[in-house]
């Protein structure tokens, strides 16, 4: 990833981080037990299972730490550690900019499993990327994904 020009770059938290104190650790449980009791009573077993693991699942994500990456707007594509996303595979972008809660630019994908791409913009000046990108890719307002709006809403 070396033969092409980095024009900024910054490091921010790979997402936001909420602290989960008792009462979320409680309301997962609650939630999943809930969930694993309707499916014995519906004799579906199967998505007790799937109940069991998803609300374990759902716990342990939220027990997870941010790590800090490192993000680059450079002249072949967005660069997210060592994963390049080149401007011929993107569609446009989005600055999501509402301080404190929100600070994210959106990245629209062609490809069908990963259409769009939310990179966090740490204390990055958003005018100074948007002079960038403006350069290479389309600029579409883009709305958040429901699943942001969800995980925001649950402090996720």
């Amino acid at each position: 990833m070396n033969n092409f020009l980095t024009l900024l770059s910054w490091e921010a938290e790979e997402f936001t981080h909420h602290d989960k104190g008792k009462d979320w650790f409680w309301s997962v449980g609650i939630v999943t037990l809930g969930f694993f009791a309707l499916a014995l009573i519906l004799q579906n077993y199967l998505f007790a299972i799937l109940v069991l693991i998803g609300g374990f699942v759902v716990a342990l994500h939220g027990s997870k730490k941010p790590k800090v990456v490192r993000f680059s707007v450079t002249s072949r594509g967005i660069a997210v550690d060592n994963t390049l996303y080149p401007y011929d595979h993107l569609k446009c972008f989005w600055i999501n900019y509402d301080p404190p809660h929100i600070r994210d630019l959106y990245l629209i994908s062609g490809k069908t499993f990963q259409p769009q791409i939310t990179i966090p913009l740490g204390n990055t000046d958003p005018n100074e990327i948007r002079e960038h990108l403006i350069k290479f890719i389309e600029e579409k307002e883009v709305e958040e994904s429901l699943f942001d709006t969800i995980a925001r809403f649950f402090r996720f």
